[in-house]
């Protein structure tokens, strides 16, 4: 679940309206937090849900939404948008009153590329009803407070809530068997599962094809061939995969030194480990730590000299 989720709009829709959301190149997620979401997306079936219902929507559709399921005169969202307390964007098709439907609109965005997530392949809209978890009904009236009176943090916390019901919201979509995922399918076969689990949970270890399909009970041309159907890469294609995302989380939030990050996720020289990145990323390590910010971190790692303070190793990274 390596992604962000950015709290984008609170929508207002009263009835006889129709609100028309703008197309964008990610995931966009709804959560209705009053009133009923006729929600009609070109090629689709409608999709209608209540209050404690959150809707997947995937990258580049254009849905609308409507209080009643009527037509309803047309409001585009983005051009009937207003800035509200805290860096909120309040979309308005209630004439500036309490909409008959209101919901929540956010951003899915991959944290970084090279993630092999459970939402990406997402190609159809889904709806799950989440209201028997208690804790997300207790998020969606923390957010139906915080955007009714928005204050200081109102964004930061919408967005915070989000992610953590998305998380929930997967987690259950995932058990009731409608979203799928070649990962989670095959950790749920108990032999391809296990060599699954061995290179998520320990990327640096020596894995080998052979040391794997002992691990799966499989000859190394059987698990080749499963994994390859399964994961659509083989195993040793994963495990480079993985050692790599393991690599990104590290250098995203750690100031750990390069050569270090290499080794333990199992790259016998930095040299091989920044070809591999570059490859993967489209940029070196150095150059994506920079970009996260993590780069002005200082971590207490040796006294030098007498300056009488702890400060950065100054090798190069």
């Amino acid at each position: 679940m390596d992604v962000a989720v950015r709290s984008f709009a609170v929508c207002e829709v009263r009835e006889g309206r129709r609100l028309v959301g703008a197309p964008v190149d990610a995931i966009m997620i709804h959560y209705v937090l009053a009133g009923t979401m006729h929600m009609t997306i070109p090629g689709h079936e409608p999709i209608v849900c209540g209050p404690g219902c959150v809707a997947l929507i995937p990258p580049g559709l254009t849905p609308s939404m409507t209080a009643d399921g009527g037509e309803g005169s047309e409001v585009i969202g983005i051009e009937h948008a207003m800035i509200a307390r805290d860096g909120l964007l309040l979309m308005d098709a209630a004439d500036g009153g309490e909409g008959d439907l209101r919901f929540v609109a956010g951003i899915v965005m991959a944290s970084h590329s090279g993630s092999f997530g459970l939402l990406d392949h997402l190609n159809e809209p889904f709806v799950e009803n989440v209201t028997d978890i208690e804790f997300i009904h207790h998020a969606y009236a923390t957010m139906l407070a915080e955007i009714t009176k928005p204050g200081l943090g109102t964004s930061a916390l919408t967005t915070a809530l989000m992610k953590a019901c998305l998380v929930l919201v997967l987690r259950q979509s995932m058990i009731r068997r409608k979203v799928g995922s070649r990962l989670m399918c095959a950790l749920a076969d108990n032999r391809l599962g296990a060599a699954v689990a061995a290179i998520m949970d320990n990327p640096a270890d020596p894995h080998t094809l052979a040391s794997l399909g002992a691990l799966a009970g499989m000859s190394r041309a059987t698990l080749s061939r499963q994994f390859s159907k399964s994961m659509g890469m083989s195993p040793m294609e994963f495990v480079a995969k993985t050692r790599l995302r393991h690599a990104a989380d590290l250098l995203r939030t750690t100031p750990i030194p390069i050569k270090v990050v290499a080794a333990s996720v199992g790259f016998s020289s930095r040299s091989h480990f920044s070809r591999a990145f570059r490859d993967a990323y489209g940029t070196d390590p150095s150059s994506f730590r920079d970009a996260s910010g993590i780069a002005a971190l200082e971590a207490p790692r040796a006294l030098k000299g007498d300056r009488g303070r702890f400060a950065l190793d100054p090798e190069p990274r």
